[in-house]
């Protein structure tokens, strides 16, 4: 059985204190949550979904805060910064190596965790949806970056607001990939 190589930074606690930006791809990068039209992102109805979780995810949890986000045909962008459950400043919650419970879940408050229930959630109101009920969305992982000062900040923020006019020349464009999914 062959390991998958883990996305995240080695011995970095995802929980403590921090603001960061994260990717997650639809699976097999398929146009299934809208299009660009004119250089804008026009969502169909997963877009709107997706949209509507990622808001969600700060009002569900009080340690958790957004910045700039945008959903891309895709994938979708966003900055998170997670404050602290316990309002701890920065120091470190627990070693990285005890982020996994006995029971194999991530513990509430680590950035897996939180984008976890935020794929999880869209998935569900997907699968409400008649015709999409068995969609596969999500690719398995997610990207992130870790935003360690305020000029990182500021040009991510503008990659983030003008993504859909360079969507073309995006890392994640794929040109024939399948059409995008109407609803």
């Amino acid at each position: 059985m062959q390991t998958r190589r883990s996305l995240r930074l080695s011995g970095y606690d995802y929980r403590q204190n921090g603001v960061y930006f994260v990717t997650i791809c639809a699976y097999r990068h398929a146009r299934l949550f809208g299009s660009i039209e004119d250089n804008l992102f026009i969502p169909n109805a997963i877009g709107r979904i997706i949209a509507e979780e990622w808001k969600k995810t700060a009002e569900l949890r009080a340690y958790v805060g957004l910045d700039s986000f945008v959903v891309m045909p895709n994938h979708l962008h966003g900055i998170i910064a997670i404050f602290g459950e316990d309002n701890r400043g920065s120091q470190r919650i627990a070693p990285a190596e005890s982020v996994i419970q006995k029971s194999g879940k991530l513990q509430a408050g680590l950035l897996g965790a939180i984008v976890g229930r935020f794929k999880g959630s869209v998935t569900r109101r997907v699968h409400e949806l008649s015709p999409y009920r068995d969609l596969l969305i999500w690719q398995r992982n997610y990207y992130d970056h870790i935003i360690r000062n305020e000029k990182s900040l500021c040009a991510i923020r503008e990659y983030i607001t003008f993504n859909p006019a360079r969507w073309v020349e995006d890392s994640l464009y794929i040109e024939n990939n399948s059409d995008p999914v109407q609803c």
